[in-house]
């Protein structure tokens, strides 16, 4: 799922579950984002080459890694935790109030759709509470 600033879903994509969400992650973007921030499962070389070459921001979370200093990034992460809270915090009322939690139908395009219809709910109540 792709966020803006002030909440709105962007963009989504619905996948099985034996698909890692980092497969996608280029998909969601449309490539004219400043700067992307995201969790720290899409961290790698390959996303931040796509990024750099997209002229946008990487600030992606850094991983921590065994017998390795995380003094630098734990600062990085630190401050730009508070922007990742705006994408969370949908993901929260997604599930609470939505009941996104569970895939309630078998097949792949039923529980896609159910998601999507979730997804313009959310925007259309994010709209009236924005305006």
């Amino acid at each position: 799922m792709s966020v803006d600033e002030d909440g709105f879903i962007k963009s989504t994509d619905y996948m099985a579950g034996n698909v890692h969400d980092s497969n996608c992650f280029t998909d969601l973007l449309n490539g004219d984002e400043t700067s992307v921030y995201a969790d720290s499962a899409y961290q790698s070389q390959a996303h931040g080459r796509w990024l750099a070459e997209r002229l946008s921001e990487n600030r992606i979370i850094k991983r921590a890694y065994r017998n390795k200093p995380f003094n630098k990034e734990a600062k990085f992460n630190r401050i730009h935790s508070g922007v990742r809270c705006t994408v969370e915090r949908v993901f929260g009322v997604l599930k609470q109030h939505y009941g996104m939690a569970k895939g309630r139908y078998l097949g792949l395009n039923r529980n896609r759709t159910r998601f999507e219809l979730m997804c313009v709910a959310h925007n259309l109540k994010r709209g009236l509470s924005v305006q």
